[in-house]
């Protein structure tokens, strides 16, 4: 009989580290989303990505409205799903790191020097 239950025993001490760490991860699940209800941080991102595709910068003063992403000039909706691909105007296939450098340097009058120094990522924009 004490055998019986010093296995028990045994065996409830082995499941209590995963016990413990199942409600961790639903703890830890559960103030990620907490966390989201004030919205998705990759919002911030779009919203600061679109504000850069508006403003008017670079020598020109222009926006990148007039950026053909290879839908249309202006269009970003499903243009990254099409991307890499050749584009007439560039005469080379650019993916959309690149042809954002082609329109910044052709659009705005940044030379491709500049328009790479700062990338968006890095937190600074020009």
């Amino acid at each position: 009989m004490k055998f019986a239950h010093i296995v028990l025993a045994l065996g409830a001490l082995a499941l209590a580290p995963a016990a413990l760490a199942q409600e961790s991860t639903a703890e830890g699940i559960a103030k990620y989303r907490a966390a989201l209800q004030d919205g998705n941080p990759a919002e911030l991102w779009e919203s600061r990505g679109e504000a850069l595709w508006k403003q008017e910068r670079g020598p020109k003063k222009v926006s990148l409205e007039r950026c053909d992403l290879g839908l249309g000039a202006g269009v970003v909706k499903g243009a990254y799903a099409q991307l890499p691909r050749y584009f007439a105007d560039a005469d080379r296939v650019l993916d959309l790191e690149t042809r954002l450098v082609w329109c910044m340097v052709t659009l705005q009058g940044y030379t491709e020097a500049d328009a790479k120094k700062n990338p968006f990522g890095s937190g600074n924009a020009r």
